[in-house]
């Protein structure tokens, strides 16, 4: 069966579009416009907004009036713009060069951390929340993401209803199957939000396999988190 995610082409063509806007327009801090960067923008794109599968092109049809949503072409150009400044703020290894799959070295035992999933809401309105900053802490650090495409501090869009993902890199471990807890701590902001800050604990088991491929099935979600305006008395304290 060949299922396939149609706002891939959607957000491919919106991202190329920005791209040539910007190289237009030229500003200070846009210093590259190559095949890389544009990639990691689409895929910052793509990690942030609802997928629309389809399997013909009757499905096709039936998603036009999606397409169309003025709603999701705002989001996908703020997005956009989000992940063109932080791929240029970026200085990776891989800048500026064709990727090549580079052949897997000998299998050394990992902590593969699953992908961290969850949502915040107005604690008032329980309605998703939008414009909310999360980052991920690891031992009172940032915690280092997989790869580029995936940030930290994440924002949470209208389109993303509240929605946050973060996928920590692996770590290495001293032998296979070798328990340990890790602890991490979320810390939301939004304008006119009291912040919050949420502790929690995973236990991985060590494994002689390199998780890197996305797996949708490999996730922890997290706790419903819930923000309060300002001044505003929060009934779960």
């Amino acid at each position: 069966m060949n299922v396939h995610n149609i706002m891939e082409e959607q957000v491919t063509e919106r991202i190329n579009s920005l791209y040539d806007q910007l190289k237009t327009e030229n500003p200070v801090w846009f210093t590259c416009d190559c095949q890389s960067c544009r990639l990691d923008a689409v895929s910052y794109v793509l990690n942030r907004i609802p997928p629309k599968y389809v399997v013909s092109g009757r499905g096709i049809t039936h998603t036009q009036d999606i397409l169309e949503d003025t709603q999701l072409k705002a989001d996908i150009d703020a997005l956009g713009m989000e992940g063109i400044r932080l791929v240029n703020a970026s200085k990776r290894p891989y800048h500026n060069k064709i990727r090549h799959q580079v052949p897997a070295a000998a299998p050394s035992p990992l902590f593969n951390f699953p992908i961290f999933s969850g949502t915040v809401y107005d604690g008032s309105t329980f309605e998703p929340l939008t414009g909310a900053s999360i980052k991920l802490l690891q031992n009172g650090k940032k915690a280092g993401m997989i790869d580029s495409s995936w940030y930290n501090p994440c924002s949470t869009y209208k389109t993303t209803k509240g929605n946050y993902t973060f996928w920590v890199r692996p770590e290495a471990a001293e032998k296979e199957k070798f328990s340990k807890r890790f602890q991490f701590t979320l810390e939301i902001t939004a304008p006119n939000y009291d912040p919050i800050s949420h502790v929690f604990d995973v236990m991985l088991v060590s494994e002689k396999l390199d998780k890197s491929q996305t797996n949708s099935v490999y996730t922890l979600q997290i706790q419903d988190l819930f923000l309060f305006h300002k001044g505003t008395e929060n009934p779960m304290e």
